[in-house]
């Protein structure tokens, strides 16, 4: 499905998912309560502002999303599109998909925060954002995931290579090498990093990028 207008979009997961948050039909607490209104509002607004829904990035994202597989769980094989849940397309959607009037190329979002329980996929999710980013971003733009230690930080490798290996549409568009994993179509480049192992202050870092960082939740 093309997502051209808001009455389309409406039928979008991350759009139900934010309505069923408001609603209460969907369980959340105050801070998710308030980011999903602000999105519907933002969005029922149109074109006041500084800043517009960018239908076109929904339609790309929503196309890549059928191009990547599941590599594992019930759903393994299926496309990621299919097998997302709400708040993972609403976090996808709402942190890459407004862009500033002024300058589209520049996203109104610069940080996004998930905080999300062990083992609900944080990995996966991030994972899948990576490869987007690879993409979808400017050319020569450059991704890093920072943990304490490489290990941690390698594990967002791991699973893009999981997702990457597992789908043909995809495969040929990535080299996936000891260090990092680079995005020919694009030119893009993603790395693990460690605090206990690189200097931060020296990493040339374009500003389209995403860091990573875990944080365990009781």
């Amino acid at each position: 499905m093309k997502y051209k207008t808001l009455e389309n979009f409406r039928q979008h997961p991350a759009y139900k998912y934010a309505e069923g948050v408001v609603n209460k039909d969907i369980v959340a607490n105050v801070d998710i309560t308030l980011v999903c209104e602000h999105f519907l509002e933002d969005i029922e607004a149109g074109d006041d502002g500084d800043y517009f829904f960018d239908y076109n990035m929904v339609n790309k994202i929503s196309a890549i999303s059928q191009y990547v597989l599941m590599p594992s769980g019930i759903k393994v094989g299926k496309p990621i599109g299919s097998s997302l849940a709400g708040f993972q397309w609403f976090f996808i959607i709402n942190a890459l998909c407004w862009k500033e009037k002024d300058n589209h190329d520049k996203r109104r979002y610069e940080k996004s925060v998930l905080l999300i329980g062990r083992k609900n996929g944080k990995t996966f999710l991030t994972g899948f954002v990576f490869i987007l980013l690879l993409l979808l971003e400017p050319r020569f733009s450059n991704f890093f995931s920072v943990a304490p230690d490489l290990e941690l930080s390698s594990l967002i490798k791991g699973e893009m290579e999981r997702q990457i290996s597992v789908s043909p549409a995809i495969r040929n568009k990535f080299k996936i090498k000891k260090t990092e994993i680079v995005c020919t179509a694009t030119d893009s480049v993603f790395k693990p990093l460690a605090t206990s192992n690189n200097r931060m202050d020296g990493e040339q870092v374009c500003r389209h990028r995403m860091v990573t960082f875990y944080k365990k939740i009781a």
